[in-house]
C-alpha cells in the first residue's frame, strides 16, 4: 500500500500555519504522516499549533533547523529526510485549501510524474474575513470572487495544454512545478537528489527542480480544476521580485540541459544542523 506523507515548509507567521492546520483537518483524506519543517523561526511553532495537532488522527513531526537566510530548498530536503511516505505532498504554510484537494492529489499519482495547482491568491481583505471558524466550518468559499475561481480554470486548461504539447515534443519543461502546491513520488525525488540547497534566498529552487525531474523522465501534470489551494495574503519575503539566486541558476540550467539532472548538493548532504521531534503519535 502507498504510504502519503504531507510537508508543510514553516516560518513564523503561526497565525497562517494554525489555518493551512485547521483546513488539514476538515479534508476527505488524510496523509498518513504530517511532517513541519521550521527554517529557524523566532516564534513559538510548537506552542502555536499544539492545541490544534493533537487532534490529528495522524503522526506529526518538527524538523528544526537554524535560521541562517532563507533556506528553503535545504528545509525540503529535511522534511523528506524526516518522512516514510512513498508520495510526497508538499503545502505551504499560509495555504488553505478545497475539501477533496488532497484526494485529488492521491487520485492522480502515477510512476514518472508530479502534480502541480495554482492557488487563488487572497487579498489583505480577503484573508482578514476568512477567520479559523470560518475555515473550520469550510465557510470561506462565499469571499472568493468569481473571477479568481475563473483563473484557476484558466491556468488548469494553460496546463493541460503543455502537458498535452510535452508529449507531442512541442513544449519543453512544462507544466512548471510550483512547490508549495505539488507532490512528487519518492523515488523521482531521490533520483534527482531533491532540492539544490545551493538556493539560499528567495526564488528559483522550484524552476531547478522542475527542469531535473523533466530531464530525468518526469513529467508534470496539473488535474486540479474543481479542487484548489487558497494562497492566504502575507508581505512577500523578498523585495520587489529580486532574484539573488539568478546567476546560479543559469549555470544549473546549462549543466541540466547538458544531461546534468542529479543536483551535488541536495538530499544526501547531512542532516547535521537540523532536529526532529514528534509532536503527535496519533
Amino acid at each position: 500500500m502507498v504510504k502519503f506523507s504531507l510537508i508543510i515548509a514553516v516560518y513564523n507567521r503561526v497565525h497562517l500555519l494554525r489555518k493551512s492546520l485547521i483546513a488539514l483537518k476538515n479534508q476527505s483524506i488524510f496523509p498518513d504522516e504530517l511532517i513541519l519543517s521550521d527554517d529557524g523561526s523566532d516564534e513559538d511553532i510548537k506552542g502555536g499549533i499544539l492545541e490544534i495537532v493533537k487532534d490529528l488522527s495522524f503522526p506529526v513531526k518538527i524538523v528544526r533547523q537554524e535560521h541562517k537566510g532563507f533556506r528553503l530548498a535545504r528545509c525540503r530536503n529535511n522534511s523528506v529526510k524526516a518522512s516514510s511516505g512513498d508520495f510526497l505532498i508538499f503545502f505551504d504554510q499560509d495555504v488553505i485549501h478545497t475539501e477533496n484537494y488532497i484526494q485529488t492529489f492521491i487520485q492522480n499519482r502515477k510512476e514518472k510524474r508530479f502534480l502541480t495547482a495554482y492557488p487563488i491568491r487572497l487579498t489583505e481583505k480577503q484573508s482578514e474575513n476568512i477567520t479559523e471558524d470560518c475555515i473550520s466550518k469550510y465557510d470561506f468559499n462565499r469571499f472568493l470572487l468569481p473571477e479568481q475561481k475563473i483563473k484557476i480554470k484558466k491556468q488548469f486548461f494553460k496546463d493541460y495544454i503543455s502537458f498535452v504539447g510535452r508529449k507531442l515534443l512541442l513544449v519543453k519543461n512544462k507544466p512548471k512545478i510550483r512547490g508549495g502546491f505539488c507532490a512528487i513520488n519518492r523515488q523521482d525525488y531521490l533520483n534527482v537528489n531533491g532540492y539544490d540547497e545551493k538556493f539560499i534566498g528567495w526564488g528559483n529552487e522550484d524552476d531547478d527542480i522542475r527542469r531535473r525531474l523533466y530531464k530525468s523522465g518526469v513529467y508534470g501534470f496539473n488535474p486540479f480544476y474543481n479542487e484548489y489551494p487558497i494562497h492566504l495574503y502575507h508581505e512577500p519575503f523578498h523585495k520587489d521580485g529580486k532574484r539573488v539566486n539568478k546567476d546560479y541558476n543559469l549555470q544549473q540550467i546549462k549543466k541540466i540541459n547538458e544531461g546534468e539532472f542529479y543536483c551535488k548538493y541536495g538530499y544526501d548532504n547531512p542532516l547535521d544542523d537540523a532536529e526532529v521531534e514528534v509532536i503527535n503519535l496519533n
